[in-house]
């Protein structure tokens, strides 16, 4: 009887496991003063937890924003995020962390959107495999 009910229980818990996504995923990432994300790509799965522990370097603010490839990243703003997956803007010296669950498969557009940081290059990549 009991090996039944451990055995029930380990079987509701990998179901929830995996309903849930199950994996989570942690990244440090740093914007700097030459306007680049360090990593600039990253990979997850669809319906993880992602974590991004972001720090930006130097003296000039940044943010860090997921948004949909149909965004224009020169023109993107807070209110496009995807899944909540926005830093807002902070100062430089200063670090933020936020955890989003990520969306559908696909390849998504992370970007900088404090003024003419986009237009300098400051994007990188978010690819999510199913």
């Amino acid at each position: 009887m009991k090996r039944f009910v451990l055995l029930a229980i380990l079987g509701i818990t990998a179901v929830f496991t995996t309903a849930c996504g199950g994996e989570s995923f942690s990244f440090d990432v740093t914007g700097n003063d030459n306007f680049v994300y360090e990593p600039a790509a990253l990979a997850v799965k669809a319906g993880s937890q992602v974590t991004i522990n972001f720090t930006a370097i130097g003296a000039l603010p940044h943010n860090w924003l997921l948004v949909s490839t149909g965004i224009d990243p020169t023109t993107a703003s807070d209110a496009d995020a995807l899944a909540g997956a926005v830093t807002g803007e902070i100062a430089g010296g200063t670090s933020k962390s936020i955890t989003f669950t990520a969306p559908a498969a696909g390849t998504y557009t992370i970007v900088c959107t404090v003024p003419g940081h986009a237009e300098a290059g400051m994007r990188g990549t978010l690819t999510v495999e199913p």
